[in-house]
């Protein structure tokens, strides 16, 4: 049969763009896929999804047009997009087909799979091209975490979280850095976007759903988990929070090896996933086969919880609901080995099906390097085997009974290092672990001094109560707009050797941070977290305890 121009191909796509969607269905085989996954991402952001029997074989009913199709296996891990056609530089993901189609044998690739029946006139090009290398989509097995033009330029894709707006072959669902920029979703500040998908552009509707401020936990009501909300970016985030004696960082221990049992006992215990309810107050998490769904125990407790209480589960799917953070909190005990970047999940709510993957897991807290007081700086020491304080003295400011001493005026100048995270896929790092850059670090003291109940307006310290912020040895200036110090530094491999090059600091009021609830008397008591926090709502964070002298 004689093949249509690619260009006409693209230009009968184009008018056929404005039809009404309706569901079809694709199919085809997944060489070898026996338990695997298939996740059909409409362009609208919602998804559909088919475990594959022995054969391989899957069938979807789904709005087709500029839908695409990706593989997750069968412990919920994403293992890449779906690829129709192209090669060489240039390839094609996004059907164009609004009819039923049969791809028949995928072929399984690494980082990706490909269709090897001929899609002619099945897929989309012209705005649709992923860049590729030697036929294999940048974004491949890197979760999206890639570096796209000069990572600040206008991208040429589509924004949403079924389209690909840096067009490195991954869509917004599950790509980990929808933007190129190398900042993880979660964390990025930054505006730089692609493309919104008008009537005549895209085969999708709509803009995509900016991402909610800040509010210091959760989504705040008016972002995505709004009761009648029709935004689409499913998205998780992590917590990880210490307030017994014990500080977990990789550079108080001298080695990641050092520290990681640390690590390994903490995680389980310490880590909480929260996402918002997509347009209402209940949903189902399936988790697509990530073990720490189903039930289990660790230490003699059983996971998983979700808003505190045991959860409802049926395999792998959770029963969640919106508890009083606004959100779902979910306690899932997962061991660091098996909780990360590029778990794969499915909210279904509404009567829809929403696809996302989480960005990344805390594994470690800010850790106090040194406190200055009156021009006297004082050096932590640390045991790395149980992370407690050992110099100055025992659990130094870890707990209310040897809290660090100030003065009447509250001025403590503070150094810490930063958290870390597991290295994500692709991404280089000998410690295995990356030291998290652009994070938000706050002063957040829920009480007031003397514990006497809880605060006069926000917990988080006023931007004026900060001053002299230094990140690696370089000072910066204070976003006014932010309560808050914004690290400016990127991410960066953990390296050990490199602990003193490594280090924040900020000079914190805490008169001015408590303001009329301030009590600047002898014997005074106060306590607040260093807090680590992302644009989104993860966060990490120390507690540490103080004494007016």
């Amino acid at each position: 049969m004689k093949r249509l121009p690619i260009a006409l191909v693209a230009l009968l796509g184009a008018l056929a763009a404005a039809a009404p969607a309706s569901a079809a269905t694709v199919s085809g085989t997944v060489a070898g896929g026996k338990g695997l996954q298939v996740v059909v991402v409409q362009a609208d952001g919602k998804g559909k999804k088919a475990t594959l029997p022995a054969n391989g074989s899957f069938r979807i009913a789904a709005t087709l047009r500029g839908a695409s199709l990706h593989l997750v296996s069968g412990k919920g891990a994403y293992l890449g997009p779906v690829i129709l056609g192209g090669g060489g530089r240039a390839v094609y993901a996004t059907l164009s087909t609004a009819r039923g189609v049969d791809l028949g044998t995928i072929v399984r690739k690494a980082g990706y799979a490909k269709a090897t029946a001929p899609m002619g006139s099945y897929y989309t090009t012209a705005a649709y091209a992923a860049t590729a290398r030697a036929g294999k989509p940048i974004g491949a097995g890197k979760l999206g975490r890639v570096k796209v033009g000069d990572g600040r330029s206008t991208l040429k894709g589509y924004n949403g979280q079924g389209r690909d707006a840096d067009l490195d072959g991954i869509v917004g669902a599950f790509d980990t850095d929808d933007n190129g920029n190398l900042i993880t979703d979660n964390v990025d500040r930054t505006t730089r976007t692609g493309k919104s998908a008008g009537a005549r552009s895209a085969r999708q509707s709509g803009p995509a759903q900016p991402l909610p401020p800040i509010d210091g936990q959760q989504p705040p009501p008016s972002g995505p988990s709004a009761p009648g909300s029709t935004a689409t970016d499913f998205r998780m985030f992590s917590n990880f929070k210490l307030t017994n004696p014990s500080s977990i960082n990789l550079y108080l221990g001298g080695s990641a090896a050092a520290v990681q049992p640390l690590i390994d006992q903490a995680v389980p215990t310490t880590v909480t996933l929260a996402t918002q309810v997509m347009g209402g107050s209940t949903a189902k998490l399936d988790c697509l086969g990530n073990v720490y769904c189903a039930p289990h125990t660790v230490g003699g407790a059983t996971y998983p919880l979700v808003n505190g209480a045991p959860a409802s589960v049926t395999g792998s799917v959770v029963d969640i609901a919106t508890g009083v953070t606004g959100d779902a909190q979910i306690t899932p005990g997962a061991a660091p080995s098996e909780i990360g970047a590029g778990n794969a999940f499915l909210q279904i709510a509404g009567g829809s099906t929403y696809p996302g993957v989480l960005n990344f897991v805390f594994n470690t807290a800010p850790a106090v390097h040194s406190v200055t007081v009156g021009g006297t700086e004082t050096v932590f020491t640390y045991d790395a085997a149980t992370g407690r304080v050992t110099k100055p003295s025992a659990d130094y400011g870890m707990t209310p009974a040897n809290p660090i001493l100030v003065g009447a005026d509250g001025i403590v100048t503070l150094k810490w290092f930063r958290p870390q995270r597991l290295a994500a896929p692709g991404e280089p790092s000998a410690s295995g672990y990356i030291d998290m850059g652009a994070l938000l670090y706050t002063a957040d003291a829920p009480n007031k001094p003397n514990n006497a109940g809880p605060r006069t307006g926000s917990n988080n310290c006023a931007v004026a109560s900060y001053s002299a912020p230094v990140s690696n040895g370089s000072g910066f200036a204070l976003d006014p707009a932010l309560a808050g110090v914004l690290d400016p530094a990127a991410d960066t491999a953990t390296d050990p050797a490199d602990s003193l090059g490594r280090l924040l600091q900020y000079t914190l009021n805490a008169a001015t941070c408590f303001g009329t609830d301030w009590v600047g008397t002898a014997g005074a008591t106060f306590d607040f977290d260093i807090q680590a926090r992302s644009v989104y709502g993860d966060n990490a964070a120390r507690k540490i305890y103080f004494k007016v002298t």
